[in-house]
């Protein structure tokens, strides 16, 4: 108790006279004056384990106890800003038996505690606000949607059990195609383009490309009867004028022309 007390006199001299602490059981809270967006005080955690001190923010950040709305459209940025984070303050991380992440630092000279708080708390601080921002714009997000929506209930209705929505080819999980028709052993991949403006538009449509690229080496290459692409000719971003050379390249990784919304009655005659 006496000497946690005492390191807890030590970070608040060396580092703000507005940190407090509470114990919780052989733990110290540290409650620091950084703060996230949402105005909640950031809490590191020290703990003496074998004789070195983890500092940690004891799954906290993994837990949202910081009550942040969490900005789920942008996973990918995400991860690579913590990863980020993590690099510049050297943090390491562990799951605990419930499976939760519990970000630390550690170090045996308790006159290295202070620093350690410090980038702790900056890095949670960092990560945490990271999460909620809203990275897309959400024009763009709702004609993305949209768009899927309508694609989606005309793929089922007219193929039923037959289509798979979102999903990959087995060997490539990583790799997801807006639709997977199954017909006995032949399988018809279909990927959507759109975009609310030509730069989201010729992004999809450099994703549609790699995709159908790539599945030209997976293990089911000789089962994949068509190669589909639905291009939404009524989107903001659709402008053909400017479309010609990445169209061509398109053209060359699918089996059919690409096929407008407008026409999307030519899949029935296709599948």
């Amino acid at each position: 108790m006496d000497k946690l007390l005492d390191i807890f006199q030590t970070i608040k001299d060396d580092f703000c006279s507005l940190t407090t602490y509470k114990l919780r059981g052989e733990s110290l809270e540290i409650i620091t004056p950084f703060s996230t967006l949402n105005n909640k005080f950031v809490s590191v955690f020290i703990k003496e384990i074998k004789g070195k001190y983890v500092i940690s923010d004891a799954g906290w950040t993994d837990l949202n106890y910081y009550d942040v709305n969490i900005s789920e459209e942008s996973n990918d940025i995400i991860e690579r800003i913590f990863s980020y984070y993590q690099q510049s303050f050297e943090i390491s991380t562990t799951s605990d038996r419930a499976g939760t992440l519990h970000y630390f630092k550690t170090c045996s000279n308790p006159r290295d505690i202070p620093a350690y708080v410090y980038d702790l708390a900056n890095f949670i601080v960092g990560a945490v606000n990271s999460l909620g921002i809203r990275y897309k714009d959400e024009k763009e997000e709702k004609e993305k949607e949209t768009f899927k929506k309508d694609a989606n209930t005309f793929l089922k209705i007219n193929y039923k059990e037959n289509v798979r929505l979102q999903k990959p080819l087995d060997d490539f999980s990583n790799i997801r195609f807006n639709a997977l028709i199954t017909k006995s052993s032949e399988i018809y991949l279909i990927s959507y383009v759109t975009g609310s403006s030509p730069y989201y538009f010729t992004n999809d449509l450099r994703k549609t490309i790699v995709n159908f690229e790539i599945s030209e080496k997976s293990k089911y290459r000789n089962n994949i009867r068509e190669k589909l692409s639905i291009i939404n000719d009524k989107a903001d971003g659709y402008r053909p004028e400017k479309l010609g050379s990445i169209m061509d390249l398109l053209n060359e990784k699918i089996t059919r022309e690409p096929i407008k919304w407008s026409e999307k009655e030519k899949i029935l005659d296709i599948i």
